[in-house]
């Protein structure tokens, strides 16, 4: 298996830098990943992270996966890339400090484009294409917490929720909303992927090794799923809770500070149920009620730290119909 100057034999490891371009001054642009190929033949799963410079827990915990894995106890090939974004990283926000492209939003990218969009399409082209599976990892970044993993309804929305029910995670969303991702575009491609969302926001704080262990848990669950092989697993937990996506609560309306109620998360509610509320950030007067707008169960996802409503794009809270 060999990407860009990457190479690693059957049965071997290897980790370098993918260069993908140079930049408008000729400085490289490249992605750090590492390469895990099996002695056997089998399957190549994906797994990358850190596509916006804010979502950091992966590159905390993804590498000592590294160690974890014998490639000569495996078959196929596993591809992780535990940080993408490398500039948005560095300067702590989401986007690409080379032309401010969120990463999350280029698709396959353009041979034609700017930095970020010509990064993105050799990486797709030699990455995601040489894929079969793909775990494209996400967490809550600032004020969100997530943990679920998401089915994109398109490609092979079976053979990816199939995936997404051995991972481990508390719940699995049916339906997850269509966009211009990488991994969006790879589910059209016909691959299995699954969104895979875990920590985010003040829970590095309070739940930071846990997440990591559910992390990297999840990962080798996939490897063992795809029948690669790898170190046992932890006996299974409960089942995960299967919805289908029916409502996205998202910011908007009088500006204020947005306090959700996180002890809602897995349990069912009803029309009308108060999720959480805004509150005048200056004369401390509640505003209004965040109301569920259908039945249905919360997922883990959504906001968990206050936040002033200023952009439209927040998820404050994410309902589901109970499938199983």
């Amino acid at each position: 298996m060999k990407i860009g100057s990457i190479e690693a034999p059957k049965g071997q490891k290897a980790f370098g830098r993918f260069k993908t371009g140079v930049t408008h001054a000729d400085f490289s642009v490249d992605i750090p990943l590492h390469i895990i190929h099996g002695a056997g033949d089998g399957p190549v799963l994906l797994v990358q992270a850190g596509v916006s410079g804010l979502e950091i827990e992966p590159a905390m915990s993804l590498p000592g996966l590294v160690k974890q894995l014998d490639p000569a106890q495996m078959a196929g090939t596993l591809i992780l890339v535990p940080l993408l974004n490398t500039t948005g990283f560095e300067f702590e926000q989401r986007n690409a400090i080379w032309d401010d492209k969120n990463l999350n939003a280029l698709r396959g990218g353009r041979a034609d484009g700017s930095v970020s969009e010509r990064m993105v399409h050799r990486y797709f082209g030699e990455v995601v294409n040489r894929a079969d599976a793909v775990l494209d990892v996400h967490t809550g970044s600032l004020s969100g917490y997530y943990r679920y993993a998401g089915v994109y309804d398109v490609g092979a929305p079976d053979r990816s929720a199939e995936l997404a029910r051995a991972l481990g995670l508390p719940q699995v969303l049916l339906g997850q909303p269509a966009d211009e991702s990488m991994a969006y575009a790879a589910a059209q491609d016909g691959k299995s992927v699954v969104s895979l969302w875990i920590g985010g926001g003040p829970g590095l704080r309070d739940y930071g090794a846990a997440d990591a262990a559910m992390l990297r848990q999840a990962v080798l669950n996939a490897v063992r799923h795809l029948g690669m092989g790898g170190p046992a697993v932890a006996a299974p937990g409960p089942a995960s809770q299967v919805l289908k996506l029916n409502s996205i609560i998202q910011t908007g309306g009088e500006p204020g500070l947005v306090f959700m109620n996180t002890g809602l998360r897995g349990q069912r509610v009803l029309a009308g149920d108060s999720l959480g509320y805004v509150r005048h950030a200056f004369t401390g007067a509640r505003i209004r009620d965040i109301a569920a707008p259908r039945d249905g169960v919360v997922l883990h996802a959504g906001c968990v730290w206050p936040v002033v409503r200023q952009t439209e794009d927040t998820t404050l809270a994410i309902l589901g119909d109970l499938v199983e």
